[in-house]
C-alpha cells in the first residue's frame, strides 16, 4: 500500500490518499474533481500552432485512469515553453496559482518534446526563484 499527498486546486485542501488503486479523483473537503491525475495520464489529442517568428502554442488533451479530461496549454518559443492554461474535468485552473505543479506529467512532457520544446516552466519553478 502507498500514500500519496494531494492538493485540491479549487479549495487548496491538502490530504493523503492511502491505497494501491488510483485515488478517487475527488477532494474530500469540497467534492471538486480539480485534483491531480488519478493514476497515469494517457494523451488522446494534441494540436500545435506556430507563427512565422517562432512563437508557438501546444494544446495537449489527456485522460487519467478515472477518465477525467485534462487539457494543458503551453506557449513556447524555440525549445522553451511555459504552462499558460490548465483545465481539469472542464474547469479552468490558473497554473500560476497552483504551486504544487512542479513538473508536467511525463506523457504530456513527451508529447510536447516531440515538437522540440524541451524546457517547460511551471508555477512552482517560477515561485522557487
Amino acid at each position: 500500500m502507498s500514500t500519496v499527498a494531494l492538493q485540491c486546486y479549487q479549495c487548496d485542501a491538502e490530504y493523503d490518499y492511502v491505497g494501491t488503486a488510483p485515488h478517487l479523483a475527488r477532494c474530500p473537503a469540497c467534492g471538486s474533481s480539480c485534483v491531480p491525475p488519478a493514476g497515469s495520464l494517457t494523451v488522446v489529442d494534441s494540436v500545435h500552432w506556430e507563427s512565422a517568428n517562432g512563437l508557438a502554442k501546444v494544446w495537449v488533451k489527456a485522460v487519467d485512469d478515472r477518465d477525467r479530461p485534462f487539457e494543458f496549454e503551453v506557449a513556447a518559443h524555440g525549445s522553451r515553453g511555459k504552462l499558460v492554461a490548465l483545465k481539469i474535468d472542464g474547469v479552468s485552473i490558473n497554473p500560476q496559482r497552483v504551486d504544487t505543479i512542479e513538473t508536467l506529467p511525463p506523457p504530456i512532457t513527451a508529447e510536447i518534446a516531440e515538437l522540440g520544446v524541451s524546457e517547460i516552466e511551471t508555477a512552482s519553478l517560477r515561485h522557487s526563484k
